[in-house]
């Protein structure tokens, strides 16, 4: 037992020291926050002032103005003053050597084949942004709504508009009285993609473990102090408290940046509701009052890291042996890459499903992979923000945990055959022989 414990303190100790772990554990709460700044950033940037030349061919949207002498639109509320976007009217195109010698960014031309197929064809000698052709599209299809609502329904445009109706579908569940499923399916998502990722990137260091050692020749001098079972169950364990303990970092960095990024808005009295502009609010206040992130209030974030650290642990304990077999079965790691194929099927399809199950979180798929054994790991964290009962929870640990001992079984049976051969390519029948050949 005390040489176990040297094993795992080994494997542990070694990588928390390294300098990339850290800086990557340090940087990822980082990362996050400058990759929704660098979203807002392209956004931004991609705005371009646009002046746009329309073609009414037919009329339809504009008219002539005797005073200005020259066309405007029918209707000047449809192209509101904008510092991106500015209109001029015509009646007839612009030649291509005229249009590429004006001040005009795009020319669009329509005429009264719109009203049939619902598009118009635009030039332009740059290719605009599509926030432009998005803010154009949308004019013109306002301007043409009025066209039609006064030549079919001899509406004027304000009675129409009072007729018009938009519905907006709002879910309640009838027992917890909670309207956020999509949200809580998107928290849900958010986890399972972590710990997806979490149990890929340190089940390969349990691959590329065993196979440094085992090029090395140092596995040799290991097994003559220790068991093979001893030597694979304590390199499993020591990865697995590195990725624990970074997940766990990971949890308090964003508690920390939470907690530390709302004193600061705080601070600076820059969090207000829409009810009342003029006062400034408290973090959980504001959030409250978006409609948006009302919902994050309500998620009970210590069950989620509490599930997430749990499931980790017997998600990556299951694959875990598989990639130690695999490590144990091959002299390079270009020769595992065929046998990780099929090992990683069964993570892939978890996260396939997870992703699906954001439309329909307590849907079959989602509902029965949580109860799969080799994707419950990953899907039962998709279910458990809509609220799951304990017997399923229950359910879904202990199918894991009687998988994890017959992999155990069967991996430590390929691993301690495996470790000491050298110089044969492994193939998927040639570790199926080895499982099956006994001691």
């Amino acid at each position: 037992m005390k040489t176990l414990k040297h094993i795992i303190y080994r494997e542990w100790i070694t990588r928390v020291r390294r300098k990339a772990f850290l800086l990557g554990t340090l940087l990822v709460p980082f990362l996050i926050l400058l990759g929704i700044g660098l979203q807002v950033w392209l956004d931004s940037s991609t705005e371009e002032e646009a002046k746009v030349l329309v073609v009414d061919a037919s009329g339809l949207i504009s008219r002539f103005e005797d005073r200005l002498e020259t066309w405007v639109p029918t209707h000047p509320d449809c192209f509101p003053e904008r510092s991106l976007v500015t209109y001029r009217f015509a009646l007839e195109p612009l030649d291509d050597d005229d249009f590429l010698q004006s001040d005009f960014d795009l020319m669009v031309f329509f005429d009264d084949g719109i009203l049939q197929h619902s598009s118009a064809k635009y030039y332009y000698e740059k290719a605009p942004a599509m926030s432009t052709t998005r803010i154009i599209s949308k004019d013109l299809a306002t301007a043409l709504e009025r066209f039609k609502v006064k030549r079919d329904l001899e509406l004027d445009y304000a009675a129409y508009k009072r007729l018009k109706t938009s519905i907006q579908l709002i879910g309640e569940d009838v027992v917890t009285r909670d309207g956020n499923a999509t949200g809580r399916a998107l928290i849900g998502f958010f986890f399972s993609l972590l710990l997806f990722l979490q149990i890929t990137v340190f089940g390969m260091h349990v691959l590329r473990g065993v196979i440094e050692e085992k090029a090395n020749r140092i596995i040799e001098v290991v097994i003559s102090v220790v068991t093979p079972m001893q030597l694979m169950i304590g390199k499993i364990i020591g990865i697995g408290l590195v990725g624990l303990t970074q997940l766990l970092l990971l949890s308090a960095l964003g508690w920390l940046v939470y907690a530390a990024g709302g004193q600061w808005l705080e601070a600076k009295e820059l969090l207000k509701t829409t009810s009342d502009a003029s006062v400034a609010v408290d973090l959980e206040t504001w959030m409250a009052s978006q409609s948006q992130l009302s919902f994050l209030l309500d998620v009970n974030w210590p069950l989620m890291v509490l599930a997430a650290a749990v499931f980790f642990v017997l998600g990556y304990f299951m694959y875990a042996c598989i990639f130690a077999a695999i490590g144990a079965s091959v002299d390079q790691e270009s020769d595992a890459q065929y046998l990780m194929i099929p090992a990683m099927i069964p993570p892939l399809l978890a996260y396939i499903l997870a992703a699906s199950s954001i439309d329909n979180p307590e849907g079959d798929l989602a509902v029965y992979g949580s109860y799969f054994p080799l994707t419950a790991p990953i899907m039962m964290l998709t279910r458990i923000p809509m609220g799951v009962a304990f017997w399923e929870v229950l359910l879904a640990i202990s199918g894991i945990v009687i998988t994890s001992y017959f992999l155990l079984l069967a991996s430590s049976r390929i691993f301690r055959r495996g470790i000491l051969s050298h110089g044969k390519r492994m193939t998927l029948s040639g570790l199926l022989k080895r499982l099956k050949k006994s001691d």
